[in-house]
């Protein structure tokens, strides 16, 4: 009695299977185009170039504006995670450049104030000594 009941998929013909798994899949697997990631990214690079970040940080700025290079030609193919993945390493590529940049500059104004310190502090003893 138990071997005369068959289960229900079996009545499934293959190709009806197969045309079910290609429906399914790609509303599973499908990714978004990386608009903002693009974007995010791009704003990134922009800013860390108007911050003289090429000077400070270059192989940082280099390294960046390749992996937004490779974003566009991943996006262009419709390889979305990949130009997602690379967009996102490029932005922060270009934040850490800025980052760099601001720490050079913030070196640069601490060694001036140092330098207008040491020169304060020679004027002092030249005018104590006068005295």
């Amino acid at each position: 009695m138990l071997n005369s009941v068959k289960p229900h998929w079996r009545a499934l013909s293959l190709p009806a299977l197969l045309t079910m798994m290609f429906i399914a899949l790609p509303g599973c697997s499908s990714t978004p185009k990386p608009v903002a990631e693009m974007s995010a990214a791009e704003t990134a690079l922009n800013s860390a170039e108007n911050e003289d970040a090429t000077k400070h940080a270059p192989v940082r700025m280099d390294r960046a504006r390749q992996k937004m290079k490779q974003a566009k030609l991943e996006l262009a193919k419709e390889n979305y995670e990949s130009a997602k993945r690379l967009a996102e390493e490029a932005q922060a590529d270009a934040e850490l450049a800025k980052a760099i940049t601001a720490k050079a500059e913030a070196d640069r104004a601490v060694s001036e104030l140092e330098n207008s310190i040491k020169v304060l502090r020679e004027e002092i003893m030249r005018a104590r000594k006068r005295q």
